[in-house]
């Protein structure tokens, strides 16, 4: 039958046809809104419910970012989905509606498709349609055919459903002369959907992968590094001499100078070793240590990468009776050094086995009684929040027992701990508080007076520590940013108090002005 005749025997049959497509329609339409209802449900209201709940019981940081990498994927997959359904869902409804409008293209359109099939079988309720290759590529459910005309040669034209999706399908057109064959081979099951809609779809989720992965990647470098900056590498001269304890022994001549600071941490960059004084220079105690021992992990601020011969604050502390270091040897396990004899002699523990390659901010505080607290921050270029690993000791760090792990979305600015069970971890937005050693957080309420705004720095810097001033208050500084009046633009440090532990903080005085060097 040549497409003109087909075309003619269909003129007579149109309002079989549009009745039959305004039904599929419908179906298709019920499909897509169950889609849409089920793919907001999964990938953005369960998977935000999953990630909002779970950070908190994951012991492993590594969990942590597998778990944000997962969500992210899934907000990505979800937003292609909609995408996709929402595409569907208009092209099912204005289809409809050309297709009232302009039946005669459409019949001209699928004449070509509906003669090109060569050969129709049968098997256990369907239709099977093939080409010229009698190879059987679609598949029609017998109870969804309507049976149009018969031609004058006896043919008769059917119209049935071709399946795209589970639920979706569109109108298939094809002539049955006779009593079709059974089906003399398996029907391949990828030939029961759209081949080309799951290969774009797949496509499309793998773009979404690689873009999701460029974006982390990028937004933590640009984070840390600076859009144009180049991480630093160093490497070291002096000679590698070990004790029996795997620490270093003194190769270099003992510092003889005076210094302004009672205590003080020093580098011999003739010697590359690391020695220490605290009583203004008169004495000096050699540090069993290299400097990139101290230097582990990420040595960066927010600001930028901290410079050979400065250190982070809180990663040590020197007195003549308790100094001590945070250190990895091996860039794997976190260690801790200490004295308690001004250097003459040395002890070391192991925190933590792992996490040495990730660790970027770092800190220990030390209470009265020899209890003390060890954080750290690990991140990595796939993510862009951190992961915060806390450890208690009750015997100035000759053991470590490790409390809850935690995430925080945005680069950890600070960590200030007022005893071993209430804490405080700013970012540049946000501050978070535990009252229960670290097992879980909770966002704090800062109330920002109007006329001020964080301005993006810190919501406390060391040593601006949160301090009890008393029984029921807590005290700090926040630097905040004038945003009116003759000192618009300007940076204050103002103290601020809290008098529920922490929960919500609100704003005491306006203290000095704060360079943005400070």
């Amino acid at each position: 039958m040549n497409p003109e005749l087909f075309i003619i025997e269909l003129l007579s049959s149109k309002e079989k046809i549009l009745a039959y497509d305004k039904e599929t329609r419908q179906k298709n339409l019920l499909a897509i809104i169950g889609y849409l209802i089920g793919t907001s449900g999964l990938f953005f209201g369960l998977a935000t419910l999953v990630y909002r709940a779970f950070p908190w019981r994951l012991w492993s940081i590594t969990s942590n970012y597998i778990l944000e990498g997962l969500y992210y994927f899934s907000l990505a997959v979800g937003i292609i989905c909609l995408v996709v359904l929402l595409g569907l869902l208009v092209k099912n409804v204005f289809g409809g509606l050309l297709m009232h409008h302009s039946y005669n293209r459409w019949l001209e359109k699928n004449a070509g498709k509906t003669l090109k099939v060569q050969q129709v079988y049968q098997e256990n309720g369907y239709y099977y349609l093939a080409d010229k290759s009698k190879v059987p590529k679609i598949r029609l459910a017998q109870t969804d055919c309507l049976a149009l005309t018969t031609t004058m040669d006896g043919a008769t034209i059917i119209i049935g459903r071709k399946p795209q999706f589970p639920g979706i399908g569109s109108n298939q057109l094809f002539i049955l002369n006779g009593e079709p064959a059974a089906l003399p081979q398996t029907f391949s099951k990828a030939h029961s959907f759209n081949q080309r809609a799951v290969l774009l779809l797949a496509g499309l989720l793998f773009v979404a992968m690689a873009g999701i992965s460029y974006y982390e990647v990028t937004s933590y470098y640009q984070t840390f590094y600076g859009t144009d900056a180049v991480e630093t590498t160093y490497s070291f001269s002096s000679q590698e001499v070990l004790d029996a304890g795997g620490l270093l022994t003194q190769q270099g001549p003992t510092p003889d100078y005076q210094i302004s600071q009672t205590n003080q941490l020093e580098l011999v960059t003739d010697s590359d070793e690391l020695y220490m004084t605290t009583d203004n220079g008169t004495n000096w105690s050699f540090i069993p240590l290299k400097p990139e021992w101290l230097r582990f992990g990420s040595y960066l601020l927010t600001s930028g990468e901290i410079p050979m011969g400065y250190w982070m604050d809180k990663t040590y502390d020197i007195s003549p009776d308790f100094s001590w270091f945070i250190y990895s040897q091996n860039a794997e396990a976190v260690e801790f050094l200490s004295s308690k004899d001004n250097g003459q002699t040395w002890q070391k523990s192991l925190v933590t086995e792992n996490d040495g390659p990730w660790i970027r901010y770092r800190k220990a505080s030390f209470f009265p009684n020899g209890s003390g607290v060890l954080v750290y921050s690990t991140a990595s270029p796939e993510v862009s929040s951190e992961g915060l690993e806390i450890y208690f000791t009750s015997d100035f760090g000759q053991t470590w027992n490790r409390s809850n792990g935690t995430t925080i979305s945005q680069p950890v600015q600070n960590v200030s701990f007022v005893n071993p069970t209430l804490g405080f971890v700013s970012t540049r937005e946000q501050l978070y508080y535990t009252n229960n050693s670290g097992s879980s957080f909770k966002e704090a309420v800062v109330t920002i007076p109007e006329g001020y705004q964080t301005g993006g720095l810190d919501l406390f810097q060391s040593p601006n520590e949160v301090i009890q001033v008393s029984t029921n208050l807590l005290e700090t500084r926040f630097y905040l940013l004038k945003m009116e009046g003759i000192d618009q633009g300007k940076m204050f440090a103002c103290r601020y108090q809290s008098s529920d532990n922490g929960e919500t903080w609100q704003l005491a005085e306006q203290l000095s002005q704060v360079e943005l060097t400070d």
